[in-house]
């Protein structure tokens, strides 16, 4: 072979080595400019859960499995531990920027509650045959006489006002206290308008950590009782994607505790912060919106029965795609609050309250999986027992979305 052939040999050999070595490149970009990666965690660091101490010192080692450019965190109650998780985030894991609303119950802007009228049970004219009877038949107001004159009369009341006054059955009123339930039953109630106290001094306990800088940022307080709820939310820039507007939020759970919120009750609650969330600005030139946190329910999926369906269903209504649940009926996915989970009971669903939503699902390529499966065990040598425990009850998600 002669020198000339050996040189245009290697020159063909050099170049597609080159082009190879290259093929992580597209148009001028990495190929990692072309992807973003986003997750989402409920790191419950409250006292709702046990060995909160404990759990917040093994936090730092578990997010190490995460690599992702963009992380939610969820339920980080108290300005002191989210200090600390902000700046963990950014000393040993990159985080340079971060974005939480700051929320207190001294805040001027909270809202207020309505001042209600309660209307009274029982009308003049609703209960005019009752105290006609009454006079008839038994003026010194005799309880027996009331209920074997009378009782006919209290049967023939309307609904609410015979609720009212026979509520507590025939001993109420033979037990004398005609007068009393009366005046009860014809009172209308007023109940003043009331700001509302929060839990954790009125903290929200959301954080958007990200790896790349933030512009735009928004915080929105939602409505909401109990404990302080919030969605935060910040635009970011990749060089082979462009301008991504991602919303962090958790939504109130549905709750066995009385609702004395701004809603009718804690379902009308999420979806009124929903409403908030979808009301978010954004800019003209976003071109793919993400919005991930604790959405405290799902859709069915595969073996995963629906749970709450109500908030998922309505970001669904509205376009929004969320690739863990793009799967078909036969195949299996992963719980994220799970009944193998030693906060969890055995007797619990499996469910995946936690998601990431996208608005654009043309021209991008989608993958999630489940991330922070952790478990760890606390002995106690004097009792000589054993405890599992995780960092939380709930495990995380993780998405990367890739330009086509």
């Amino acid at each position: 072979m002669g020198k000339t052939l050996k040189l245009s040999l290697f020159a063909a050999l050099f170049a597609a080595f080159a082009l190879v070595s290259c093929s992580n490149s597209i148009e001028g970009f990495e190929k990692s400019d072309n992807m973003l990666s986003l997750t989402t965690f409920n790191a419950k660091m409250t006292d709702d859960l046990n060995f909160k101490v404990k759990r917040f010192k093994k936090m730092e080692a578990v997010m190490a499995e995460n690599s992702s450019e963009i992380l939610c965190i969820q339920d980080l109650y108290g300005n002191k531990v989210l200090d600390e998780v902000r700046k963990m985030l950014k000393n040993d894991y990159g985080y340079d920027y971060s974005l939480y609303a700051k929320t207190s119950n001294e805040d001027e802007d909270l809202e207020f509650t309505e001042a209600q009228t309660i209307p009274a049970s029982c009308s003049t004219s609703d209960i005019a045959p009752v105290i006609s009877c009454v006079m008839q038949n038994c003026p010194d107001y005799d309880a027996g006489c009331i209920v074997q004159s009378c009782w006919q009369s209290f049967l023939e009341l309307p609904a609410d006002c015979r609720n009212c006054m026979i509520g507590g059955g025939m001993e109420a009123i033979s037990g004398g206290s005609y007068t009393e339930i009366l005046e009860k039953c014809m009172q209308t109630t007023k109940i003043p308008a009331k700001k509302l106290e929060y839990e954790f001094e009125g903290n929200s306990g959301i954080l958007l950590a990200s790896k790349l800088p933030m512009s735009n940022k928004q915080a929105i307080k939602l409505r909401s009782f109990g404990r302080m709820r919030s969605a935060v939310a910040a635009n970011v820039q990749k060089d082979g994607i462009g301008k991504i507007q991602i919303i962090c939020t958790g939504l109130s759970p549905l709750s066995e505790t009385e609702y004395d919120g701004f809603g009718e009750n804690w379902e009308d609650e999420q979806l009124t912060q929903i409403g908030q969330i979808l009301e978010i600005p954004v800019e003209d030139d976003v071109v793919q919106r993400v919005i991930l946190g604790d959405f405290d329910g799902n859709i069915e999926a595969g073996n995963i029965r629906e749970n709450n369906p109500e908030p998922v269903a309505l970001l669904e209504d509205e376009g929004w795609y969320d690739p863990y649940f793009d799967i078909n009926s036969k195949e299996e996915l992963d719980c994220t609050r799970c009944p193998e989970n030693p906060f969890v009971s055995d007797e619990a669903p499996e469910s995946v309250p936690d998601h990431i939503f996208f608005m654009e699902k043309n021209g991008y390529e989608f993958s999630s999986s489940r991330i922070f499966l952790n478990e760890f065990t606390e002995f106690n040598d004097k009792e000589m027992t054993k405890t599992r425990y995780s960092v939380s009850d709930h495990y995380g998600i993780t998405t990367t979305m890739t330009v086509e």
